[in-house]
């Protein structure tokens, strides 16, 4: 028979302990994987090489993020990870890359990117604050004139490239492995991990960094990528909100935004709302909500994010 000595225990217990944790800790320091919240959470700052080649780019960048000895000089946020360590913690939320975009022989076409769609946000600390913003806010469209729309990125895989370390000539692996491209800008730039699914994605030079908002160069940041699953949100609303038409408000804007649930007047003066749909949806409509319509006036907003129910065919009103 075996006998276990105190140390031998004692490390099997610290590492049963680490077993059950819903968890994956912090790899070398840069990278946390949180299953329950199915999201990832990166350290990172802002590029301090952004617009070195000014000159050449013309402040025009083609990368929200990239890892170290990427693109630096035309990403927004350089991470402290790596793609592989990036897509390795997505396989480990189970969430499998799709199809990068590529080229149809026949049609003669592009084929946009496919794939699990993600949120991405920034935090960093501003004086005696944390700032907290949506990472398209970090950019500019020089079309539009307006920071960029909030959108849900796409997962969609890096192109499978020859590996060129390799002694094996047959060997394959993702672009991103060698280029560390993480989020490209133009959807038709399929080194990168993650892609911009909106149709100004496909012409070069759209966006530049939105000097109103980006911290100064080299600020430290901490990056959240989520996926954007399914949830409930149940809010009450807070103010001048009933009798100025808030209900009809949140039911017009929840079906345009393809969002479930209902509105309803409450006793004490609030508006509550379930609301079920995908978190770019909902984040898009209590955006709408912290306004609300024209003779309303919104003082406090509180949320409570609950698990997915699917119960709701539509947004209704309650009475």
């Amino acid at each position: 028979m075996k006998v276990f000595s105190y140390a031998m225990l004692k490390f099997f217990c610290l590492g049963l302990c680490f077993s059950v944790l819903p968890n994956i800790g912090w790899a070398d320091g840069h990278l946390q994987v949180m299953e329950q919240e199915k999201q990832i959470v990166l350290t990172g700052e802002i590029s301090k090489a952004l617009g070195e080649y000014d000159s050449h780019l013309q402040g025009a960048v083609e990368y929200l993020i990239c890892g170290r000895d990427g693109k630096e000089y035309e990403s927004i946020i350089v991470v402290d990870a790596t793609a592989k360590d990036i897509h390795g913690a997505l396989d480990k939320l189970g969430v499998k890359p799709g199809t990068p975009p590529g080229y149809d022989m026949e049609t003669e076409e592009p084929t946009p990117p496919k794939g699990t769609t993600v949120v991405i946000s920034v935090e960093w600390e501003d004086g005696n604050k944390t700032r907290k913003v949506r990472a398209e806010d970090l950019l500019f469209n020089v079309k539009t004139q307006k920071s960029m729309k909030h959108v849900a990125w796409i997962y969609s895989g890096s192109r499978i490239v020859p590996d060129l370390d390799s002694d094996d000539e047959e060997a394959m692996l993702p672009q991103a492995f060698m280029s560390n491209d993480i989020v490209a800008l133009n959807h038709l730039d399929g080194s990168a991990l993650f892609q911009n699914p909106l149709p100004e994605a496909a012409e070069e030079n759209t966006y530049k960094k939105n000097d109103d908002l980006l911290p100064p160069l080299g600020t430290p940041v901490k990056l959240t990528i989520e996926v954007n699953q399914k949830m409930q949100f149940y809010v009450r609303i807070s103010g001048k909100v009933q009798g100025v038409g808030f209900r009809n408000f949140t039911q017009l804007n929840a079906k345009q935004l393809g969002v479930k649930g209902y509105a309803k007047n409450l006793a004490n003066g609030q508006v509550e709302v379930i609301a079920e749909g995908n978190k770019t949806q909902l984040d898009a409509l209590v955006a709408l909500l912290r306004k609300g319509p024209r003779y309303a006036s919104v003082d406090e907003l509180e949320i409570d994010e609950r698990p997915f129910t699917g119960k709701y065919k539509t947004f209704g009103i309650r009475y």
